[in-house]
């Protein structure tokens, strides 16, 4: 059972996010009491309060990071505590409630984005997210980086285009006579080449056609293939 600090259930005793001062807003943020139980325990082991872990996140975290974090949510209908009233004509009232984490700062804040930036606070503590100080220079060589990336995709599709333009067609039947083989690796029809050529011709080619590689064909590889086994048998 919870003890809480409170006089009674009405309106001028509940601390409202609306009600805001020289040291900011009151927030009372309905969560989940595991999650509440996790936050508190945070802030206790960092010598800190709840406020203190938010306020942290929010003036770090980018509104767009912040807004992309996934919000822990309230409680569920079952996820309730009970709280001995203290004092007043009430005292000694047991009343239901949901769980809460009651925090000052700044107004204009929605419950959600307190959920989430304390959420954030948990993950970084657990080592499941980590800050990183990114500067106008970083994001300029990152956006330097992007164009260059983009510029060999553009490069290599007008090489591939180039390559399929000066390649060898693919025979239909494949390699039947040897005037094809040599045709297929690029020599002369009447050329008598040795076996030392007509391997080192096959494996410049193949550096080109090679399934693996960037422009690989494996129809005029297997076309390659059919004609070094004619040229060389």
């Amino acid at each position: 059972m919870a003890i809480a600090d409170t006089t009674a259930p009405d309106e001028n005793n509940r601390v409202k996010s609306s009600s805001s001062g020289a040291t900011g807003a009151a927030y009372v943020v309905p969560c989940s009491s595991a999650f509440r139980d996790a936050v508190l325990r945070l802030a206790e082991k960092r010598h800190a309060s709840p406020s203190d872990l938010a306020r942290a996140v929010l003036l770090l975290i980018p509104r767009d990071i912040l807004a992309r974090t996934v919000d822990p949510g309230g409680p569920g209908p079952e996820d309730r505590e009970h709280v001995a009233l203290q004092s007043g004509a009430s005292r000694g009232r047991v009343l239901k409630r949901k769980p809460r984490l009651q925090m000052r700062l700044p107004a204009g804040y929605a419950h959600g984005d307190l959920r989430r930036a304390l959420a954030l606070a948990l993950s970084m503590s657990k080592g499941e997210a980590e800050l990183a100080v990114v500067t106008a220079a970083d994001r300029k060589a990152e956006a330097a980086v992007e164009r260059a990336r983009d510029e060999m995709a553009d490069e290599n599709t007008t090489l591939r285009g180039l390559v399929a333009d000066l390649a060898m067609p693919v025979l239909p039947r494949g390699i039947q006579t040897r005037s094809e083989a040599l045709f297929a690796l690029g020599f002369p029809p009447t050329a008598v080449p040795d076996n030392g050529s007509i391997r080192r011709r096959w494996r410049r080619m193949a550096m080109i056609y090679h399934p693996d590689s960037a422009f690989g064909d494996h129809d005029r590889m297997s076309q390659l293939n059919q004609a070094l086994e004619k040229l060389t048998q």
